[in-house]
């Protein structure tokens, strides 16, 4: 009996082994949680909410967290309420710092349609949430994120239909303003973004495509690109960022997933992966030493004590990009007729009676040359056919005491344009040239001759004497010589006095040649200042002097980093460098992608009393609109670069 009892026991202890390693093993898996467990929950009370973000205030760490019933709601880091804003329905917000225990907060209040800006800070050691300003909007905003540009605070915000804005927040007065940039185009589905202001990138996540990078900076071209394709995430809905700027970490949610990716190179793969366990996180953050995830319309904060990945090392070595000083725009001109890439070259035409009542000439290299005032008005425009750069010099011929000169491309040769003492422009007609494509042009006079320098865009500079006529059909143009050249050639100008050439080689840096040596055969052009990227970026475009009593400089485009390069008056010195700035005040935006550009020294009124500085913008914003032309005041010019 005792032995059939044990040989029963065995064989049911053997069957349980064989069921346990075969069979389904339903109460392992009970007891096995998928992914990691939170070693904490901080319990909510009625926030349902579906993002949070650390922060720091009053040297206490907290959450804020968006709440679809009462708002924001902030807690601190066991869950204890210290503040709601107990108003509004509320999904998405963004955090940003100002200056220290100041925290600003954009977020988007479904029940009345607005975006709103909202300041946290502490007020006799508690915290507190104050109102600034709001906005209407035409559809809910899904994506919301601030950057730090110039010392400005701007906003991207973007809607459920994919369209999105780049506003400048800044107080005005009692309130805030909101300042439209820029619209930008995504598509549905949009998730959130953040902006790594390190290396000036806005980061968009856009599920099912994958996360975007793009410049934040208006001036520059969106860049956009794939910085993680959908491709290399796990299956499932992604997209809530937040970006650890302290240690370079991007993280994001997918699924049940955490990730985290090195800002500084996603393509080496995911930094850290978990699997949470039994829930789909939403929003995810890093807090000290612990991960916090946010199931969606939650009411629990889940911590997570787990291995987190160290900074990157060239974190610590990454500085973000040399800041190039920046002056603010002046004024500006009315957009060119034409749409797209039109606005071109500027030249100045001042008026020795009244300088105040002074010109500015500029190409539409669409349609023609379009005539403005000091404050930027158009006074008129000539269709005369793509003309694509403009020079003038005094000249005292008749009634006309200036000549202006603009390469056409329509029927190849050079325009010519006559100025009175009054200030009445008028058009002397077109001289055909034997160029394939007349492109850069520069005029200058040699004694009581008035000379222009002319480049074929894919061929060599020819210069050619401007002949007067005795009426407006008989002007000529005569060929003196040509000069060969390596690649293309646009931007060019003539130091009148010392009878110098300066040009720019696009991609090559500037030049200069002493003419007459050159037409007596004994110089041949010499590379002053090479394209290096950072001095000078490609395309070198538009060049200009500006001649003070005591001191002269060379001024050009440097197109490639939005910049203008300041060199001494034989090119061989670099003076300093500077961007055109937005200017709030006036309204205006910066300046970028400059083609040609023109200076004057001349004391032109109260606006520009050490001179002004013309160039071309090829985007204009606040609000976007076809191109046109800023003005920039010089004294502002030599202020910010300390000049003598």
């Amino acid at each position: 009996m005792a032995r059939k009892t044990l040989l029963k026991l065995f064989s049911t202890l053997a069957a349980a082994a064989l069921i346990s390693a075969c069979g389904p093993q339903i109460g392992k898996e009970a007891a096995t949680p998928k992914g990691i467990a939170a070693e904490h929950q901080l319990a909510l009370t009625d926030v349902v909410s579906s993002q949070l973000a650390p922060l720091s205030l009053g040297g206490n760490e907290y959450l804020l967290l968006a709440s679809e019933k009462r708002g924001l709601v902030l807690v601190d880091k066991e869950g204890n309420e210290k503040l709601a804003l107990d108003g509004g329905t509320v999904e998405r917000f963004a955090l940003h710092p100002l200056e220290q225990d100041s925290w600003l907060i954009a977020v988007y209040d479904e029940d009345g349609g607005e975006l709103q800006l909202r300041l946290l800070d502490v007020e006799e050691g508690s915290p507190r949430i104050r109102y600034l300003a709001a906005m209407a909007t035409d559809a809910p905003q899904v994506a919301m994120c601030f950057s730090s540009q110039a010392g400005r605070t701007h906003l991207f915000a973007i809607d459920e239909t994919g369209l999105g804005h780049e506003y400048v927040v800044h107080p005005r007065e009692q309130a805030w303003t909101f300042t439209g940039l820029r619209p930008l185009y995504f598509g549905e589905q949009v998730s959130s973004c953040v902006v790594d202001d390190r290396r000036g990138k806005l980061l968009v996540a856009q599920p099912p495509l994958g996360i975007w990078s793009l410049n934040a900076d208006a001036e520059m071209d969106e860049a956009r690109q794939v910085f993680i394709a959908a491709s290399d995430l796990p299956e499932g809905e992604f997209g809530g960022l937040w970006l650890d700027e302290v240690n370079g970490n991007l993280w994001l949610t997918v699924a049940e997933k955490v990730m985290a990716f090195n800002i500084n190179d996603p393509a080496q793969g995911p930094l850290f992966v978990e699997t949470l366990a039994d829930i789909e996180p939403v929003s995810a953050a890093v807090q000290g030493e612990a991960l916090l995830a946010l199931e969606e319309e939650s009411d629990q904060v889940h911590r997570f004590a787990v291995p987190l990945p160290q900074p990157p090392e060239e974190l610590q070595a990454f500085r973000g990009p040399v800041e190039i000083p920046r002056v603010r725009a002046s004024g500006q001109t009315a957009p060119v007729a034409s749409g797209g890439d039109a606005a071109d070259d500027p030249a100045i035409w001042v008026n020795p009676a009244k300088p105040s009542a002074s010109l500015i000439l500029g190409t539409d290299k669409k349609s023609g040359l379009s005539v403005y005032d000091l404050n930027g008005k158009l006074v008129e425009h000539f269709e005369v056919g793509r003309v694509n750069n403009v020079d003038l010099r005094p000249m005292q011929h008749g009634k006309f005491v200036a000549i202006a000169a603009a390469t056409n491309r329509t029927d190849p040769g050079v325009s010519l344009f006559g100025i009175t003492a009054a200030g009445a422009v008028e058009y002397l007609g077109l001289r055909n040239l034997e160029m394939e494509d007349p492109y850069g042009l520069c005029v200058y006079r040699k004694g009581a001759d008035l000379m222009t320098w002319v480049s074929d865009k894919e061929g060599a500079v020819q210069l050619l004497q401007i002949v007067p006529g005795t009426g407006n059909v008989d002007w000529s143009l005569r060929k003196v010589a040509s000069l060969e050249v390596a690649s293309q050639v646009e931007g060019c100008v003539v130091d009148d006095e010392m009878q110098m050439l300066f040009f720019g080689e696009e991609d090559g840096g500037i030049w200069r040649l002493d003419i007459a040596a050159y037409l007596a055969g004994e110089a041949k052009p010499q590379l002053i200042a090479p394209v290096d990227g950072e001095r000078l970026a490609a395309d070198v475009e538009g060049m200009g002097f500006y001649h003070a009593a005591d001191k002269s400089y060379l001024v050009v485009s440097s197109q490639g980093n939005n910049s203008y390069a300041l060199f001494n008056r034989d090119g061989s010195e670099f003076v300093g460098h500077f961007k055109v700035d937005i200017n709030l005040d006036k309204g205006l935006d910066g300046s970028s992608e400059t083609d040609g550009l023109e200076v004057s020294s001349a004391a032109l009124g109260a606006q520009y009393p050490q001179g002004l500085l013309v160039v071309q913008d090829g985007r204009n914003r606040m609000p976007s609109a076809s191109q046109n032309f800023k003005l920039v005041s010089w004294a502002d010019i030599a202020e910010t670069l300390q000049l003598p």
